[in-house]
């Protein structure tokens, strides 16, 4: 790793005078890996871990495994996060009280850790849009959000401005706001070499911008949680603290344990806590939590029939798949999909934003036949008496891998879902001795 830019050195050193050195030497020594389970589809994956504490499903890893070549990794069973992140968890059981209905919007979501707890801390009572504004990334956080399984989580691709024009509509915004990158330092050689005191003040003037532009979205007594993986006071305490000022934002204090190795910061109305890299087994990671107090409008309602109900017919094609659906639709692509918003709060959002997609992707039906989407795989949401397939772990890299896979004669015809340990990996199709792989070609393993 190269050496930490003087100016940043100087400004720790300054901002941090009693712990200065010790949080330099730790930002040339390395992280331990974590991950976080999936409680949804309950499978043992690494034995040597120990528990994050602000996390139920969270674990530190005593080494640091080939995740691209674990089956479970590509069945969502867990998904590599870094471990100070994951306290987001801990601050939405305290602040978010979940209750029917709610909606959250993740701004800036990619790659998906942080919209997996999201979606997970609501379940089935409340719905994630989960926003992405550059579009490969988008597609990333499609990938990351279907693997694990989500039924409550919408992908779309916009910027914040659009999504402000959903007046009031959120009862939960969590903005990660993109920033300089400082918590990385010890992990990421590229955010040492880019790191500049001015690009501190663009990503301040950024942050900025984006809540300027979003704010709107969220409803009176709506609740914003905004995070950093950064330490500049610029994108941190004075962001949050220029909402404080405005007097439309009070500061959410929530409780956190004095034994965790978690910074609590307590200037004058704010409240917030920061993870530093000499006290944590994490990055670097800033987090407060906000409730609006000033009224919102009312959203603009715009009459777009972008997605649209489904026939009686077309809706018998899936009913032998599924075990339930919640508002099943069809897309501008001709593809079904099920998704936890009626049809007109659907279309409201289509009409702001590109909505990449909206939750479950279903399939799509071929004349008379329905052909099923990887995302119904991963759903959890299979009819009972849909086939499934055990494969080994040989058979489930090369399923992975999109090479031929061989079985023993088991009697299997027709579609069938692919599991790995009982947990679904996708479709393949028996026909007679032929065995069609489905598993989606963008998403194959290559690394042998």
């Amino acid at each position: 790793m190269s050496e930490l830019p003087i100016v940043f050195t100087e400004r720790i050193r300054s901002q941090f005078p009693e712990v200065a050195e010790a949080f330099l030497q730790a930002l040339d020594r390395p992280a331990r890996s974590s991950v976080r389970y999936n409680a949804g589809k309950p499978t043992p994956v690494f034995t040597e871990v120990d528990a994050v504490p602000w996390n139920e499903q969270g674990y530190w890893l005593n080494q640091r495994p080939v995740f691209t070549l674990d089956p479970l990794f590509h069945a969502g069973c867990y998904y590599p996060q870094e471990s100070s992140s994951m306290f987001l968890q801990w601050v939405l059981k305290q602040v978010v009280p979940v209750q029917k209905g709610m909606k959250a919007l993740d701004l800036c979501a990619a790659p998906g850790g942080k919209t997996l707890i999201l979606s997970d801390h609501l379940k089935s009572d409340g719905v994630v849009v989960a926003n992405e504004v550059i579009a490969s990334r988008a597609r990333i956080l499609r990938e990351v959000v279907t693997k694990w399984g989500c039924r409550n989580t919408i992908v779309t691709n916009g910027n914040a401005q659009s999504l402000g024009e959903l007046s009031g509509w959120f009862d939960v915004m969590l903005v990660d706001a993109p920033c300089s990158g400082e918590g990385m330092f010890r992990k990421d050689q590229a955010a040492r070499e880019e790191w500049t005191p001015q690009s501190v003040e663009r990503c301040s003037l950024r942050q900025h911008e984006i809540l300027t532009d979003v704010l709107p979205a969220l409803r009176e007594g709506g609740v914003l949680i905004y995070s950093t993986c950064t330490f500049a006071p610029e994108e941190n305490e004075r962001m949050l603290g220029s909402l404080i000022d405005s007097g439309e934002y009070e500061s959410i204090r929530f409780d956190v344990p004095e034994h965790w190795p978690v910074d609590q910061i307590r200037l004058g109305d704010l409240f917030a806590c920061r993870f530093m890299p000499h006290r944590t087994d994490g990055e670097g990671f800033f987090i407060g939590a906000l409730r609006k107090t000033a009224p919102s409008g009312s959203a603009r309602a715009k009459a777009k029939a972008i997605f649209k109900t489904l026939d009686a017919a077309t809706r018998g094609y899936l009913e032998p798949w599924c075990t339930q659906l919640n508002h099943p639709v069809l897309g501008p692509d001709s593809e079904l999909y099920d998704s936890p918003l009626d049809l007109n709060q659907l279309n409201a959002l289509a009409a702001e934003v590109y909505v990449l997609q909206p939750a479950v992707h279903l399939g799509r039906t071929v004349r008379t036949d329905f052909i099923p989407d990887h995302g119904l795989a991963m759903s959890g949401n299979v009819n009972d008496a849909i086939q499934r397939v055990e494969l080994d772990g040989n058979q489930a890299m090369d399923y992975l891998r999109g090479d031929a896979i061989v079985l023993a004669d088991g009697g299997f015809s027709g579609w069938c879902l692919a599991t790995h340990q009982g947990q679904s990996l996708g479709w393949i199709k028996v026909i007679g001795a032929r065995i069609n792989n489905y598993y989606p070609k963008e998403w194959r393993v290559r690394m042998r």
